[in-house]
């Protein structure tokens, strides 16, 4: 059972580990070669909260490459949290990050946490972690470093997110209540009609 609902999209550049992220969160062994995801891929992961609360965490994996983006869009809408990608040995990755945060926030509001997330941190780097600092910095964004082969902060990155959603869950219009919704289902559900005198059973 749990409390409430996350919906997450994890998006950014093809090629910069986002399937093999999550993949790793559903403990499944790293992959090496590359296969694209085609369109949107779907998992999800039961999280703990503080005060024994839970989330369901619905991530949405959506492909990178601009054949797909009229797809991934839709998948921008009405999400709780977003998950930028890039690889910091690969400048291009990074350079397409500014292109990601707006198509991100024009479908959101600044109340939608987003994290950025620069990946691949075992290989020789291209991008400074300062650089990524400033720009996370200059949009407002969080910003972690990971490495998904090795899986280091692999977990640190998504209590970064999640963390930062329910400590803005009152601003946050896109997180499904489940609390709620259960007891509007009680309030709305009929009491039976019991005869006190007349029945004998």
């Amino acid at each position: 059972m749990y409390n409430y609902i996350f919906k997450i999209c994890v998006f950014g550049d093809y090629n910069t580990g986002k399937t093999s992220f999550l993949n790793c969160l559903q403990e499944m062994d790293y992959v090496r070669t590359y296969e694209p995801t085609i369109g949107v891929e779907y998992s999800t992961k039961i999280f703990n909260l503080e005060d024994d609360k839970k989330a369901k965490v619905t991530f949405w994996d959506c492909a990178g490459q601009e054949r797909f983006m009229s797809i991934t869009e839709n998948f921008f809408r009405k999400v709780t949290g977003g998950m930028l990608f890039f690889d910091v040995s690969d400048r291009e990755s990074y350079n397409n990050v500014l292109k990601w945060i707006i198509k991100f926030r024009n479908l959101n509001s600044s109340d939608i946490p987003l994290v950025l997330i620069g990946n691949k941190i075992d290989k020789k780097r291209v991008i400074s972690k300062n650089d990524a600092l400033i720009l996370a910095t200059d949009f407002h964004l969080k910003y972690i470093e990971v490495s998904v082969k090795t899986k280091e902060n692999v977990l640190n990155a998504l209590n970064l997110l999640v963390d930062s959603i329910y400590e803005h869950k009152d601003e946050n219009p896109n997180i499904e209540n489940c609390d709620e919704d259960e007891t509007q289902l009680l309030l709305n559900h009929p009491k039976p009609r019991y005869c006190t005198n007349c029945c004998i059973f």
